[in-house]
């Protein structure tokens, strides 16, 4: 834990408060089918988030974690994903070319300053292992991510917050 707001208050790593870092690492609460094996995804981009500005904390820490990003394209209409973190589900959103554009749910986040809910929007240029998209940085993931706190009964979360980040990675299969 990079910093604490009081033994009481919510607490922060990386200039994130604590239940959004816990959040973003089991942002996929939606299963999709019981005591299967999990489909093969139509691709995996190692990403990793870093923040880059927040009007949420006065924190000058940075939030950085990695994750490996899947896509799954829908059976009836390839221009719909669905991208998933440790086979569960994170974002939904649209695919054009290069592009690709999505939005998780919206989620709760029980804490003991008072709840708030929040959900992240992104947007990226992405390829697969042939290329052929004009990526920056020779990346294959390039994006940047917002999250913003929809409402809030917490002081120390104000509703309406944001927290910009970058999400930039490479194909992983």
């Amino acid at each position: 834990m990079a910093g604490s707001r009081g033994a009481d208050t919510l607490c922060c790593e990386g200039g994130l408060p604590a239940g959004l870092v816990a959040g973003l690492g089991a942002v996929a609460m939606l299963a999709l089918g019981c005591g299967s094996p999990p489909a093969e995804p139509d691709g995996s981009w190692a990403v990793t988030v870093t923040g880059l500005e927040t009007d949420c904390t006065d924190s000058s820490e940075g939030y950085q974690k990695s994750f490996t990003y899947q896509l799954f394209y829908d059976e009836t209409d390839l221009s719909l994903v669905e991208l998933r973190i440790d086979d569960e589900s994170f974002a939904t959103g649209f695919v054009s070319g290069c592009s690709i554009s999505y939005q998780s749910a919206i989620w709760l986040e029980e804490d003991d300053g008072g709840n708030y809910r929040w959900q992240i929007v992104g947007e990226a240029e992405h390829q697969g292992a042939a290329g052929g998209c004009e990526i920056p940085d020779d990346r294959d993931w390039y994006g940047s991510e917002t999250l913003v706190i929809v409402d809030s009964e917490n002081e120390d979360v104000p509703a309406g917050c944001i927290y910009e980040m970058s999400a930039e990675g490479n194909w992983a299969g």
